[in-house]
């Protein structure tokens, strides 16, 4: 009925013949609601062609740069091999401390246990010496006995010295007489 009449109603193909013949290389296609809108595309600006400037150097130029830039690079060289050489030469000095700071550790240990040690044999030989144990020892193994008050001599230094010569005869001389009869002799 409505299609008999009207043939081109239903024909799809020309409807996506139509959405594609807007299409241009200069425009693109927008989604949108129900119709789709084209918007031109910027044209790209042209970028002049950048052409490196050439520059003719003679012989001497090019040597003179070769040396310069040998000479950057052994200063280069020459700065990272001291930066290595200080680096190494302080791990190394930090290995030695702590090789040494091991050793004193050891030390110290055996100079605790000698200290403690030391310590053990003095208590031990002031236990043995203890002055009951020498009574004792002097008493039951040598046969000693404590001095008695009977048995002691007192001696009088204030009276004046006096010299007994064989024969009963005494000579009293005083000190500095005596000095100069031994400086005599």
């Amino acid at each position: 009925m409505a299609a008999a009449g009207n043939a081109k109603a239903y024909d799809l193909n020309a409807y996506r013949s139509q959405r594609n013949a807007g299409k241009t290389a200069n425009t693109r296609v927008v989604r949108g609601t129900a119709v789709p809108k084209t918007r031109p595309r910027p044209t790209p600006k042209a970028q002049p062609v950048h052409r490196p400037k050439v520059v003719r150097k003679t012989q001497k130029q090019l040597r003179e740069e070769a040396r310069r830039s040998r000479a950057v690079a052994v200063r280069v060289l020459s700065i990272a091999l001291a930066f290595f050489l200080v680096l190494g030469v302080q791990i190394y000095c930090q290995v030695q401390v702590d090789e040494l700071d091991q050793q004193l550790d050891a030390l110290n240990r055996e100079i605790s246990i000698i200290q403690s040690d030391n310590t053990r044999r003095n208590m031990e030989l002031n236990a043995s010496v203890s002055l009951d144990k020498v009574d004792e020892y002097a008493r039951n193994e040598l046969g000693m006995v404590k001095i008695s008050d009977y048995q002691v001599n007192y001696i009088r230094l204030s009276d004046q010295d006096g010299v007994e010569v064989s024969g009963g005869k005494s000579h009293e001389k005083t000190l500095g007489q005596k000095l100069k009869i031994h400086q005599n002799e």
